[in-house]
C-alpha cells in the first residue's frame, strides 16, 4: 500500500470520527440555562452556562462556536445539550459548524480514497 492512500484512509477514518463525535455530543439532556459570564480558551471567550440539573445548579463551559462571545451576551437563555459524562462542556443548540467540517474531511477522505483508487 502506497504512502498516499494511507494518507487518504486516514483522512477518512478522521472524518468518520469526528461525524461520530458530532453525533455523541447532540444525545445529550436537552436543558435551558443562563449564560453566565465569558472564559478565554485558546484566544476565544466562550460562554459559561448555568443551569439545572436533578435539581441542582450547575455551570459548565460552551464547548461549540455557538457560545462564543459575539453570538450572546450575558443573561441570555440558550437551550443547551448537556452530557453528565462530559460535565465540564455543554453544547449550545444551533450550532452546525462543526457538522460542517466532520462532513467536509470525511468526503474530502472519501475523494481522496476514490482517486487513489481508479489511479
Amino acid at each position: 500500500m502506497n504512502k498516499e492512500l494511507l494518507f487518504a484512509i486516514a483522512v477518512l477514518v478522521a472524518g468518520i470520527l469526528c461525524l461520530i463525535k458530532v453525533y455523541l455530543d447532540r444525545k445529550g439532556e436537552k436543558l435551558s440555562g443562563v449564560v453566565n459570564g465569558f472564559v478565554n480558551s485558546d484566544g476565544y471567550d466562550f460562554a459559561v452556562i448555568r443551569f439545572q440539573y436533578n435539581g441542582q445548579e450547575l455551570e459548565a463551559r460552551a464547548a461549540n462556536a455557538e457560545g462564543r462571545k459575539g453570538k450572546h451576551a450575558e443573561g441570555d437563555r440558550v437551550d443547551i445539550v448537556y452530557r453528565p459524562g462530559k460535565a465540564k462542556y455543554v453544547n449550545i443548540v444551533g450550532d452546525n459548524y462543526d457538522i460542517y467540517i466532520a462532513v467536509a474531511i470525511t468526503i474530502c477522505g472519501l475523494a481522496l480514497v476514490i482517486l487513489r483508487l481508479i489511479k
